[in-house]
């Protein structure tokens, strides 16, 4: 058999170091969790998934049981008024 040699493809770059700081929006620049956005909104982790099944949260179907947010729909839900404990 012989050994094939892969060079890296475009789907498997990475986009930035990871070492590199996050973005000035303070969101990473992925799919984020339910346990991420509730950090970064400061709210409970529950509150992220009621309002995703309320449809007040856009996600996105990963795998069969997660679910993952876009960076730019956890900003828009925090405009339209998402709870947050004041910091």
């Amino acid at each position: 058999m012989r050994k094939t040699m892969f060079s890296e493809s475009a789907h498997t770059a990475t986009t930035r170091p990871l070492d590199a700081p996050i973005p000035a929006s303070g969101l990473p620049n992925r799919l984020m969790t339910a346990f991420e956005v509730a950090e970064f909104v400061g709210c409970h982790e529950e509150t992220v998934r009621r309002a995703y099944l309320r449809g007040l949260l856009v996600s996105q179907r990963f795998g069969v049981r997660g679910r993952r947010f876009h960076a730019d729909d956890v900003l828009d839900w925090i405009r339209r008024g998402a709870p947050t404990r004041p910091s």
